[in-house]
C-alpha cells in the first residue's frame, strides 16, 4: 500500500472497541483512513522490480524501475570469503595474478591504480612547501600496497626519504597492533579483519585499493623522531630538495647511490674472489630505484603538491623526465657491464698485451717532453712503498701460495689466535684429490678464476691483424656514448694492406664513437677526472689539452698529434651488443688505439721526407676497450652537500 508520508504527523485515536488509548491499536476494526492518503487495493497493485539500461557509453546497468537508481549487488557468503582471501593474498603488491595466470609485476599493479590515488587533503595554499613534501611522501607510501621487503622496493624508498630529509633513520616494519578494546574481528559488509586495525589510512577514489598494512617503526636504538641535532641536518637536505627537485633527483640516482653502495649486489663469494666490480651491478636495484621515484614525483604532479608555486612546478616537471631517462638508462649500465670489454677486445689485449697500470690511476700529469704522458711511479714502486710501511710495523707478509701448505697455515693460525686457542689444522687425507692436484703443482686458486680467451683467429681466422696494426696511444678516461653504428657492407677496394684489415673489422662489427666527458677543467668530478696518458702510449699527443694555443713539443704538427680533450675514438662491438649502449652513457676505462704499424714506427723514427705516405690520425682509427673501471648514466651529477645520517636497517636486502 502507498501512504503519504505527511499522514505520520497526524494522531489518530480509536474508540472503546480499540482497545484503551495508549495501547497498540489491534484490528479489526480497521481504523479511518487518514485525510489525503489514498490506499491503492491490492488488485490494482502492480510491481516494478528492475531492469537494465544501456547508457551512453553503450555500459549496460541495472536500475529500479521505479525510481530509476542503479543497484548494488550483494554478495553471497562465498563471495564474501573469496573476497577475503584475495584481499588477504594481495597485501603484497606483485603477487597476484591476472586472467591468463600470470603473475603482474608490483609497477603493473602500481599503475592499474595510481590515476585514482589522491593526498589525504587538499592541497592548501596557505600551507607551506616543507608540509606539503610531508603529507606527499606519507601519502604516497600509505595509499597502495608494496612489495614483500625483501624485494628491495621499500628500502630503496626509505633510503630516498633519507636522501631529502624526510626520515632521520632508515625504518623497520611490522603489521599493524590492534586497538586494545577492539575484539570485534568481523566486518559488515564483509570486510576482512584489516579494517579494523591501527593501519593509517589514506583517501582514495577507488575504494578497490588495499593500502599498506604495514606500520614502520624505529629501529632499535634509534628512533623515528628526530633528535635536536638532527632537526636543522633534515631541514636543510629538504630545502635542498625544494630549490632543485631536478637536480636532487640526478644525485640520488648516480653519486649517491654509487657512494651508498646501492647499486651494487654483493655475494660473498664473487666479493672475496675479485671484490665489488662493475659487473656485480644489480640490475634489479638499478630499475627499482627510478621507478619508484617516478611514481612518486608523478603523485606529487598529478595532485598539484606545489600548487601557486610555478617555478617549484616546472622544476618537478623536469625531475619526472629525469626519471623517465633513468629508467632507461640505469638497467643499462649493469648490461653493458656484463658485456664490456667485449670477447674481441680481450683477443686484442691477449695480442698486444696489457697497457694499462696501476700507476695511472695515481697520476695525472699530461706533461712530457714529447708530447706523451709518462707515469710517476711503476706499479711495484707502489706495492714495495706498501710492503716497507707493514715490515716497520713488523707485519710478516706471507703469500696466499704458502698458505696453501698446511704447516704454514698452522703456523699463520697460531700467530693470529693463539698456540692455546684449539684452532685444528689436520693434514690433508692421502686420498685427497685436492691434496694431490696441490702437491703436483697442476692446480692453484688462480684456476678458480681463469677466464678463456678467445684469440684473434676466432673472429677474424687467419688474419694480418697483428702484423698491420699494432698499439699506438693508451688513454684512461671517462668517455660518453655519441653515436652507434651498425656493420656496413665493403663497398671499395682497400690499396693498403692494414686498410683491407680496418674495413673487414668495420663490416664485421658494430661502431660505437665515443667523445670526451670532460673537455676542460670545470669538468672534472671527483669520479670523473681529466684524461691520463699511460707510460705504455706510442704517438705523438697534445701536452695540455686544457689549453686554447695548442703546443706540441715534438717534430710533428699540431693537427696530427691526438688531444684527448676533443677528438673522438671509435670502438668495435658485437652488433648483437648494440641494444644494451644509449647514446650519453659514461664509461671509465684504459682506451688502447690499433695504430698501423708505419704510423707507430714513423712517430718514433723520422722518415725520408720524400717518401709519400698518409697517415691516419688516431681519432680516425679503431681502439679497443682494455678494462671498464666505471659506468655513468648521462645525467651523472655529485653532490655539494655532504651530510650523512644513521642508515642501520634490518629490513636491508639489497
Amino acid at each position: 500500500m502507498a501512504i503519504n508520508p505527511e499522514s505520520k504527523k497526524q494522531s489518530v485515536s480509536f474508540g472503546k472497541t480499540s482497545g484503551p488509548k495508549g495501547l497498540p491499536p489491534t484490528f479489526p476494526p480497521f481504523p479511518a483512513v487518514p485525510h489525503g492518503v489514498t490506499i491503492i487495493p491490492f488488485k490494482d497493485f502492480t510491481p516494478y522490480g528492475y531492469k537494465r539500461l544501456r547508457t551512453e557509453t553503450g555500459e549496460e546497468i541495472e536500475v529500479d524501475a521505479l525510481g530509476g537508481l542503479p543497484t548494488v549487488k550483494v554478495l553471497s557468503e562465498e563471495e564474501v570469503v573469496q573476497r577475503n582471501k584475495d584481499r588477504k593474498r594481495r597485501r603484497n603488491a606483485g603477487q597476484s595474478a591476472d586472467a591468463t595466470g600470470r603473475i603482474v609485476p608490483w609497477w603493473e599493479e602500481w599503475e592499474e591504480g595510481e590515476n585514482s590515488r589522491t593526498t589525504s587533503e587538499p592541497t592548501e595554499l596557505r600551507k607551506s612547501l616543507i608540509d606539503r613534501v610531508h603529507q606527499a611522501a606519507d601519502d604516497f607510501r600509505i595509499g597502495r600496497t608494496w612489495p614483500p621487503i625483501s624485494s628491495g622496493v621499500r628500502t630503496l624508498w626509505d633510503h630516498f626519504r633519507l636522501y631529502i630529509g624526510l626520515l632521520s633513520s632508515l625504518p623497520i616494519y611490522r603489521k599493524a597492533k590492534k586497538s586494545k578494546g577492539n575484539t570485534d574481528m568481523t566486518c559488515e559488509g564483509g570486510g576482512d579483519d584489516s579494517d579494523n586495525d591501527d593501519t593509517p589510512k589514506a583517501k582514495q577514489v577507488n575504494v578497490n585499493i588495499i593500502q599498506d598494512p604495514l606500520e614502520q617503526i624505529a629501529h632499535p636504538g634509534k628512533q623515528l623522531e628526530p633528535n635536536e641535532g638532527e632537526v636543522d641536518i633534515m631541514a636543510r637536505l629538504l630545502e635542498t630538495f625544494l630549490e632543485d627537485m631536478e637536480k636532487s633527483i640526478k644525485v640520488f640516482m648516480s653519486s649517491y647511490m654509487r657512494d651508498k653502495g646501492l647499486i651494487w649486489q654483493v655475494c660473498l663469494l664473487p666479493y672475496l674472489l675479485s671484490g665489488i666490480h662493475e659487473s656485480r651491478r644489480s640490475e634489479r636495484n638499478l630499475f627499482i630505484a627510478p621507478t619508484v621515484l617516478h611514481f612518486f614525483l608523478r603523485f606529487m604532479q598529478r595532485n598539484e603538491v606545489f600548487a601557486g608555486f610555478q617555478t617549484h612546478t616546472e622544476n618537478l616537471n623536469r625531475a619526472v623526465a629525469v626519471a623517465e631517462l633513468a629508467i632507461r638508462e640505469l638497467p643499462l649500465t649493469a648490461r653493458v657491464a656484463r658485456i664490456l670489454p667485449g670477447m674481441f677486445d680481450a683477443a686484442c689485449k691477449e695480442c698486444w698485451g696489457y697497457k694499462g697500470s696501476l700507476s695511472m690511476y695515481i697520476s695525472t700529469t699530461l706533461d712530457s717532453e714529447d708530447g706523451c704522458t709518462s707515469t710517476d711511479t711503476p706499479a711495484s714502486s707502489a706495492v714495495g712503498t706498501f710492503e716497507e710501511a707493514l715490515k716497520a710495523d713488523h707485519a710478516e707478509i706471507v703469500s696466499s701460495d704458502v698458505v696453501l701448505d698446511s704447516l704454514m697455515a698452522k703456523e699463520v693460525l697460531d700467530d693470529t689466535f693463539g698456540v692455546d686457542d684449539g684452532v685444528n689444522v689436520s693434514p690433508a687425507p692421502v686420498d685427497d684429490p685436492w691434496a694431490a692436484a696441490i702437491t703436483a703443482g697442476q692446480n692453484t686458486t688462480m684456476s678458480w678464476t681463469d677466464v678463456k680467451v678467445d684469440s684473434l683467429l676466432t673472429f677474424l681466422g687467419p688474419t694480418q691483424l697483428p702484423l698491420t696494426h699494432t698499439a699506438g696511444v693508451v688513454e684512461f678516461s671517462t668517455r660518453k656514448v655519441k653515436e652507434i653504428m651498425l656493420p656496413e657492407a665493403i663497398n671499395s677496394i682497400p690499396d693498403t694492406p692494414s686498410a683491407a684489415i680496418e674495413q673487414e673489422l668495420g663490416s664485421r662489427f658494430a661502431r660505437v664513437v665515443l667523445e670526451p666527458w670532460v673537455r676542460t677543467s670545470t669538468d672534472e668530478l671527483l669520479d670523473i677526472v681529466r684524461p691520463i696518458i699511460t707510460s705504455s702510449s706510442r704517438g705523438p699527443v697534445i701536452k695540455d689539452p686544457f689549453a686554447d694555443i695548442i703546443d706540441v713539443s715534438d717534430a710533428h704538427s699540431p693537427s696530427d698529434a691526438y688531444n684527448p680533450c676533443r677528438d673522438d675514438l671509435t670502438i668495435l662491438i658485437n652488433p648483437s651488443s648494440v641494444d644494451c649502449l644509449h647514446v650519453g652513457l659514461g664509461l671509465c676505462g684504459t682506451w688502447v688505439q690499433m695504430a698501423r704499424c708505419e704510423d707507430v714506427e714513423s712517430s718514433i723514427t723520422p722518415i725520408d721526407q720524400g717518401t709519400p705516405r698518409v697517415s691516419k690520425h688516431p681519432r680516425d682509427c679503431f681502439w679497443y676497450l682494455e678494462d671498464v673501471v666505471s659506468i655513468f648514466p648521462s645525467f651523472y651529477t655529485e653532490s655539494e652537500v655532504e651530510i650523512d645520517l644513521g642508515q642501520t636497517t634490518d629490513n636491508d636486502d639489497l
